[in-house]
């Protein structure tokens, strides 16, 4: 009995151990990313984009792609800009998809947005 006993004590001292090197390596992986966004579409069709940098030190850049690879928006935020904003005008990109990557200290942030065809409505009138 006082074996089972010290096999179950030993047993769980193992698997507690374990487990607290597992989380603490996961902790240690996980780095904060040196800059929030936020991206998300306006009622009137447009996209804004919202960058806050934590390290004012950094340039940022921030990129529209097509799914093709070509860039159709380019802009660097210069260093010493700790927040920036843009709204987006997407109004006059083909229909398809795109991606925003903003590129900040060699860390990515990626959405991807797509637009379809406008759709025009045929009106009947019987006089």
């Amino acid at each position: 009995m006082k074996n089972s006993i010290k096999t179950i004590i030993f047993a769980l001292a193992i698997i507690t151990t374990a487990s607290f090197a597992a989380n603490a390596e996961d902790k240690e992986n996980k780095k904060a990313s040196s800059f929030g966004t936020g991206i998300y579409a306006s009622r009137n069709g447009k996209i804004n984009v919202l960058v806050d940098k934590q390290n004012a030190n950094t340039a940022t850049t921030l990129l529209v792609r097509s799914s093709q690879g070509n860039i159709v928006y380019r802009e660097t935020i210069e260093k010493g800009n700790t927040k920036f904003g843009r709204l987006l005008n997407v109004s006059d990109l083909e229909p398809g998809r795109y991606e925003i990557k903003i590129i900040s200290n060699k860390e990515t942030q990626t959405k991807s947005f797509e637009l379809s065809a406008p759709t025009t409505e045929r009106v009947l009138k019987i006089q």
